[in-house]
């Protein structure tokens, strides 16, 4: 049989083309059907992708509607903010508040004496070696003291080790090598303020059992501690403490307040103060208006928002004869109707003035968009506020909790919109097996084809040899 390649040579046509001409008006229908089909599903998934984000967006949106603190906004300033600052948050109540700062909270410093090695001949703080063993910090007093326990190696023993160990190991410390002009000392500093971070005792268990590893000379009690001296420094045996801990102490409106730090919170509902200095400031919290109306005109162009990407979705424009990736959906028309439903009807339970949007001077326009009437919302929010957040923030039967629900209903792992994501997935996978026939059979077709046209072209071929070899006959014939 003729090969592919020399298609043609017996009739001179040629079948090459021929053939592919044929197979492809054999395929055309069948691939124009799993192309639309699959253009079609690929398309709604899309659709219905756009459809779970959008009701997701719309869902995220509704937690700003969903408190009563979401309907104030609240503003805190200090009248003395080189004393105090302040910061609030939603639920502060407003009010004034006189604060009397007496006492800043401030972190612990501990260093050894200036003569604590001055007997030891070349002492230095990198090479002289304190002894091997360990020594365990503690920080606080009572039951709640915390304790840290670091040990010194042969070869890594000096005082700079300390700090090393310190520095790497400790959650509670800082610690620091200076050189005050009498000598190394090594400095320790409570990384956070407050009296139960300062170090109260260090005890040392060194390696040399006879008492006179240099190690021994860490030891500290904060007992031993003399009375502060003019600078504030009070002397041990061997570390004198620097800076003493101590906690931040204030005065609220008269109630004393103390905190092992700067920043206190707790004292008034929702509000954070920060100490800076000892001073007196008036602390003042009040409530900016607006907050409500805007938290009002938020949700509604959070829904707005909704209802314009699903119009989008279910849009046909009859002049380019282009639809919605969802035109006619079962599953959009579902979330149309669940929340238009919601958004109109009144709250189940709602006494007083306001029961439904309509009530605010919000209407449903035809498109499905709300509008707002600007002075009736302004009237209801000065005349019946209350009344206003709980048609929002009811726990049960507000216009938030009914719409988050049918958020999670619609936008659930076993949701509709997920469940007809994976039939729709579903169909396109099976469109593959499809395809695979389609071309098994393109390619039967052909090689059936080849084979015809294959077998045609032979018989041309031995065909146009006899008629050569017939006028050769005739010629010879003539001659004679």
């Amino acid at each position: 049989m003729a090969s592919i390649s020399s298609l043609g040579v017996g009739s001179g046509l040629d079948i090459r083309d021929l053939v592919d001409q044929l197979v492809a008006a054999e395929r055309e229908p069948g691939q124009q059907r799993i192309d639309r089909q699959e253009s079609r599903l690929e398309a709604q998934v899309s659709g219905l992708g756009k459809l779970q984000g959008a009701v997701s967006d719309f869902g995220s949106a509704l937690g700003n509607v969903s408190g009563e603190s979401d309907f104030r906004s609240v503003e805190a300033a200090s009248n003395n903010e080189s004393a105090v600052t302040v910061s609030a948050n939603r639920d502060a109540p407003p009010g004034s508040y006189d604060v009397n700062v007496t006492q800043l909270a401030q972190a612990q410093r501990i260093a050894t004496n200036s003569d604590l090695f001055e007997d030891v001949e070349d002492f230095s703080a990198g090479t002289t070696s304190l002894g091997t063993g360990t020594f365990t910090i503690t920080l606080g007093e009572g039951d709640d003291a915390v304790t840290e326990t670091f040990r010194l190696e042969e070869g890594a023993d000096t005082l700079q080790d300390v700090r090393s160990a310190i520095n790497n190991e400790s959650e509670f410390l800082r610690a620091s090598v200076v050189d005050d002009g009498e000598g190394p000392r090594l400095v320790f500093t409570s990384r956070e303020p407050g009296q139960a971070n300062a170090v109260t005792a260090i005890e040392v268990d060194a390696d040399d059992d006879e008492g006179d590893a240099l190690l021994e000379r860490l030891a500290f009690d904060a007992a031993s501690l003399d009375d502060p001296d003019e600078d504030g420094v009070r002397a041990g045996d061997n570390f004198s403490q620097l800076r003493e801990a101590q906690n931040a102490e204030l005065f609220v409106d008269g109630l004393r307040i103390t905190r092992p730090t700067n920043e206190i919170s707790g004292v008034i509902d929702g509000v954070t103060l920060t100490l800076n200095a000892v001073d007196q400031a008036r602390v003042n919290v009040t409530q900016e208006p607006g907050a409500a109306e805007s938290a009002v005109r938020d949700f509604v162009e959070a829904y707005n928002s909704l209802q314009r990407t699903l119009g989008d979705l279910n849009a046909f424009d009859p002049e380019s004869g282009e639809a919605g990736e969802l035109k006619g959906d079962s599953t959009l028309r579902s979330v149309q109707s669940r929340m238009r439903q919601l958004i109109s009807e009144p709250v189940p339970g709602a006494e007083g003035a306001v029961r439904t949007l309509a009530d605010l001077g919000i209407t449903t326009q035809r498109d499905g968009t709300l509008e707002i009437n600007d002075s009736r919302l302004e009237d209801a929010l000065n005349e019946n506020r209350l009344d206003v957040v709980r048609l929002f923030t009811d726990s049960e039967n507000g216009i938030t909790a009914r719409l988050q629900d049918a958020v999670d209903e619609f936008t659930g792992r076993d949701s509709v919109i997920n469940n007809r994501t994976e039939s729709l997935q579903d169909r396109l996978a099976a469109l593959a097996p499809q395809q695979e026939r389609l071309d098994m059979r393109m390619d039967r077709l052909e090689a059936r084809l080849i084979r015809q046209f294959s077998a045609m072209d032979s018989m041309i071929a031995q065909m146009n040899q006899t008629s050569e070899f017939l006028d050769n006959q005739l010629g010879l014939l003539n001659q004679q």
